[in-house]
């Protein structure tokens, strides 16, 4: 299908680039990620009809859901108020798009159908561009033509409700009831193809009252020959899709201002405007024009009119005050003295004094105002050490011409106060923290930070410039053999004047240097089997603990117990290992942690092997007995010596695991046990603890019961 609409679609260029779609609510923009197509849909209910508008979001999707088609059905979810058991389903059709010869009929006489047709059915589809089009060159080509096509057709379908219909993307329900709820959805028609687009679906009812909002405040601003109206757009953005401008000499008669709406320019990646803004040319000055908008929706309904703005262009001011010469007296008044061409004294209303300490953006403020037209000359109090100061010229419609600033100083040799209350700290990261109580002064520039690294050394300015806040970071270098740093801070006025220094403050820096390691000296190896362990401690002064750590060498368990700690620091430390076993080879090594918590390396590792010791026989004549009259099992022994301090018996059922029996005195020779069952096999393991400490055998014995 050819069609001759490049001239239309040229008129729709600018507007494309910057309108973002407000039907396409939620499309995806990154570009980076994977984009899953959905069906977007929009109803609109009124008092005998729903009204339904439909696309796909993603531009090669679009294209192939027009080839396929769309299913629409209807679920009714409840009446009177009841919802059903079961939702009652209806199939409203296939949508495509309408044939060549039925778009034919409409192109010729609407613009919306002709790029909408131009979209679906064009060979071709791009848009002409100068080669003075600055920024917008290249933006629309040849490689974009499915996103050219795309975009114009939804933008045309939703300034055309009957246009939307025609491409398959729209629909008016008018078989509903006022006492029924429904639920649309809208799918691909997959009885024509498969295509990966999610469905799309809304609840709608029947609505008796169907008043669109006006426009918010619609306001115009009136300059030389133009004016600018602006209202608000983000809180019926989901209402309107456009808006369009009347205007009027009369105040009457209203005329359109041209066939194309007005729509949202500025939303981009999720920046969302508060309001819109349209800019008309006034044909000429001190004449009344007004204006009046109204917005239009995608179901093709306008909304009311909104209130009547109404002004007239004022020329605007072109001559500039000139401050010519300032005087400052004794008494720090300021004479001020400025040029203004007298011809153009009619256009002015009058002068106004500005007056600012720093000179910064948005810091005048008015001091003197209404000054006479006439008026070349003011007087004025010095209100800061620092004073500028400018002429203003206000015209007669409101706009305004400055001069440049002046800075008037009266003489000033008094330092700021000395800064108080100043205090700080390093991190663990070696940021030094400094903070002071801010000066008041109303002409203060900032304050100047000084550091030392050495006491008693001058301590050298870090800041090439006043600072303005009070506190401030420096970076600390933790790795220097001066564990301290020192800081004074001073203020300084606009003149330069410097306060006296604030007290010196002392900051100890954090410890990064881990502690010295300790030394193992000699050791000692019992005959009673424990170890005997000397060592000398860490020589860094911070050093706060020593810990001992201990494994058995020949053990499955291979970690590492911390088998003493002390917190006492002498040149060296003692430390009789008791629990160990004879004849056992274990691994020592040591370490120290100063009061940062860093600890050192571990000292080198020592392996000792425990003596040897003969377990003493203590208890025999081990026998037992199963006395089934008492229904216990009876054990005797003898024992040899008076060093047993108590016998631990263990004793273990069948192939079960031992557990204590219990704890008998040193003397007792006899056990009675009465927790026995018939037919099992008891064994009994005796262990004497001797008070010497000495190892003595364990006895053991099994009885049959």
């Amino acid at each position: 299908m050819k069609l001759k609409k490049q001239h239309i679609l040229n008129k729709y260029l600018l507007l494309l680039l910057l309108f973002s779609f407000p039907f396409l609510w939620g499309q995806q923009k990154d570009k980076d990620k994977t984009i899953i197509p959905h069906i977007r849909l929009k109803v609109d209910g009124k008092k005998d009809r729903i009204s339904l508008r439909w696309a796909v979001d993603e531009p090669i999707a679009w294209q192939k859901a027009n080839k396929i088609g769309f299913s629409l059905k209807r679920f009714t979810l409840s009446r009177d108020g009841k919802v059903l058991p079961k939702a009652e389903e209806k199939d409203l059709g296939i949508f495509k798009p309408a044939s060549e010869n039925e778009w034919k009929k409409v192109v010729e006489k609407n613009d919306n159908a002709a790029i909408v047709a131009q979209s679906l059915f064009g060979d071709s589809f791009e848009v002409e561009m100068g080669e003075k089009q600055g920024k917008l060159e290249g933006v629309v080509n040849k490689s974009q033509e499915v996103e050219q096509r795309f975009a114009y057709a939804l933008m045309a379908a939703d300034l055309d409700f009957e246009v939307a219909k025609l491409a398959g993307w729209a629909y008016t329900d008018t078989n509903v009831k006022s006492n029924e709820r429904y639920l649309y959805t809208v799918s691909i028609n997959t009885s024509e193809g498969a295509l990966l687009v999610q469905k799309g679906d809304a609840l709608a009812a029947v609505s008796s009252t169907h008043d669109l909002p006006k426009p918010l405040d619609f306001i115009g601003i009136f300059k030389d020959k133009t004016v600018t109206l602006s209202w608000e757009y983000l809180q019926l953005r989901d209402t309107y899709t456009a808006y369009y401008v009347e205007k009027s000499q009369d105040g009457a008669s209203f005329k359109s201002l041209g066939d194309l709406p007005v729509m949202n320019m500025n939303d981009n990646d999720g920046r969302q405007v508060q309001g819109m803004i349209f800019v008309d040319s006034l044909a000429q000055n001190n004449s009344k024009f007004s204006y009046r908008i109204r917005g239009k929706t995608i179901f093709g309904d306008y909304g009311p009119y909104s209130d009547v703005v109404s002004g007239d262009g004022k020329k605007s001011l072109e001559a500039t005050p000139r401050i010519s010469d300032f005087i400052i007296d004794e008494n720090e008044d300021i004479k001020l003295e400025w040029e203004f061409p007298q011809e153009d004294e009619k256009n002015i209303a009058s002068f106004e004094l500005l007056h600012s300490e720093t000179d910064l953006q948005n810091t005048y403020k008015v001091i003197k105002n209404k000054i006479p037209v006439s008026s070349r000359s003011i007087i004025t109090k010095s209100l800061a050490p620092s004073n500028y100061y400018k002429i203003q010229a206000i015209g007669k419609a409101g706009d305004k011409r400055e001069s440049f600033s002046v800075l008037a100083q009266p003489n000033d040799t008094t330092p700021p106060e000395t800064p108080l209350q100043f205090e700080g700290k390093i991190d663990s990261l070696g940021v030094a923290h400094l903070k002071w109580k801010a000066n008041t002064e109303k002409d203060l520039e900032g304050y100047h930070i000084f550091r030392g690294i050495q006491k008693g050394d001058e301590l050298v300015r870090l800041t090439p410039r006043a600072i303005t806040k009070n506190h401030f970071e420096d970076q600390v270098v933790l790795e220097n053999l001066n564990s301290k740093v020192y800081y004074y801070v001073t203020a300084t006025d606009r003149r330069k004047n410097q306060s006296n220094p604030s007290i010196i403050l002392e900051l100890e820096k954090p410890d990064k240097v881990k502690p010295q390691t300790p030394v193992f000296t000699e050791y000692k190896l019992e005959d009673d089997g424990k170890i005997t362990i000397n060592w000398m401690r860490s020589h860094s002064d911070d050093v706060e603990v020593h810990q001992l750590f201990r494994k058995a060498k020949d053990d499955a368990d291979k970690s590492w117990k911390m088998i003493y700690e002390t917190k006492d620091i002498k040149p060296d430390y003692t430390y009789t290992d008791k629990e160990v076993e004879a004849d056992k080879s274990y691994t020592y090594y040591l370490l120290a942690i100063d009061k940062s918590k860093l600890k050192s390396d571990k000292s080198q590792e020592m392996t000792l092997r425990s003596n040897k010791i003969e377990a003493l026989s203590i208890l025999t004549n081990l026998s037992g007995s199963a006395n089934r009259d008492k229904k216990q099992i009876d054990l005797n022994w003898k024992i040899n010596g008076k060093d047993v301090g108590e016998i631990v018996v263990y004793r273990q059922k069948g192939t079960e695991k031992p557990t204590m029996w219990g704890t008998l005195n040193g003397a007792q020779n006899f056990l009675e046990d009465k927790s026995v069952q018939v037919g099992n096999s008891y064994t009994y393991l005796l262990k004497p603890m001797l008070k010497s400490n000495q190892v003595a055998k364990t006895e053991k014995i099994t009885i049959e019961y």
